[in-house]
């Protein structure tokens, strides 16, 4: 049976997750101020390790970096992230 987790992401470039194998990335919000992915997973699977990607508005986003999951912002809007699954 699947659940649905929440992990909370740091405002990074790179982060390495350890989600359970076939986890499916369903949302990115902000939540109490901490930028938070919500993922469907099935608790009993074996965890493997998945790359979360962020870039900035502005910045470069090579080709490469992987299917879009979506955008928050933080700061009253002033900083504006999107986030990339790069498994």
């Amino acid at each position: 049976m699947n659940s649905i987790w929440k992990y909370q992401l740091r405002i990074a470039d790179e982060q390495t997750i350890d989600f359970p194998e076939g986890a499916e990335v369903l949302a990115v919000q902000v939540q109490k101020g901490a930028p938070c992915l919500w993922v469907r997973v099935d608790p009993a699977a074996p965890k493997t390790p998945r790359k979360i990607i962020t870039h900035g508005t502005g910045h470069p986003v090579p080709e490469t970096t992987g299917r879009y999951i979506g955008t928050y912002q933080i700061e009253g809007g002033a900083l504006v992230f999107h986030v990339f699954d790069a498994a």
